[in-house]
């Protein structure tokens, strides 16, 4: 009975296999790459509402959900006051995603999976007849306790995925560089009175 329930899946999963690979082909015609380089197409094609990190020139950066943006200006609005930015494009620095609450679900629920896998992968603890899934919820109820008590930190230190960086400006020569080189001046000789 086990034997044919594994054929069987076998089976369903070479049945499968030429639709799973079409599903990763390349398209027929490819859309072109946008001439933009500098990454500023990624930032206006953001979808409204997003919370992003914008950082500029004059203080921190500023949490704010994305509103707008076209090619000189960035528009977001406050997460906590409800102010509207506007952020002109060669002033802003980098523009990060907000990830900090995606990044705590994601390791609550890993830590969570790995307890319930520790749980139901521990030999059994004696002959008092537990399942093995009840003990597999306890563990991944505590493996979600510990999952907070790490996430909470970690999310506030992972920083947020980038989406956009200016470019960096091309090198200028400062005051203190030296300059080209100069012809000698020839010395100047003082003229002696008799």
């Amino acid at each position: 009975m086990k034997n044919k329930f594994c054929s069987s899946i076998i089976v369903l999963l070479f049945a499968l296999l030429p639709a799973a690979a079409g599903a990763q082909a390349l398209p027929d015609n490819p859309e072109p790459a946008r001439a933009d380089s500098s990454g500023w197409s990624r930032v206006q094609d953001l979808a409204n509402g997003e919370e992003i990190d914008v950082a500029h020139g004059r203080s921190h950066a500023v949490p704010c959900r994305f509103a707008g943006a076209t090619d000189d200006d960035l528009f977001c609005e406050s997460l906590f006051s409800g102010r509207e930015y506007r952020f002109s494009r060669a002033e802003v620095e980098s523009v990060r995603m907000e990830d900090k609450r995606r990044n705590m679900r994601i390791l609550i629920g890993t830590f969570a999976a790995a307890g319930f896998i520790w749980g139901v992968a521990a030999p059994p603890s004696g002959d008092n007849g537990t399942p093995r899934f009840l003990v597999g919820l306890g563990g991944a109820g505590i493996g979600a306790l510990a999952g907070c008590a790490v996430s909470l930190p970690a999310a506030f230190l992972i920083p947020g995925r980038l989406v956009y960086r200016r470019p960096p400006l091309e090198h200028k020569p400062s005051a203190s560089a030296p300059a080209e080189e100069q012809a000698p001046t020839p010395p100047r000789t003082a003229a002696v009175s008799q």
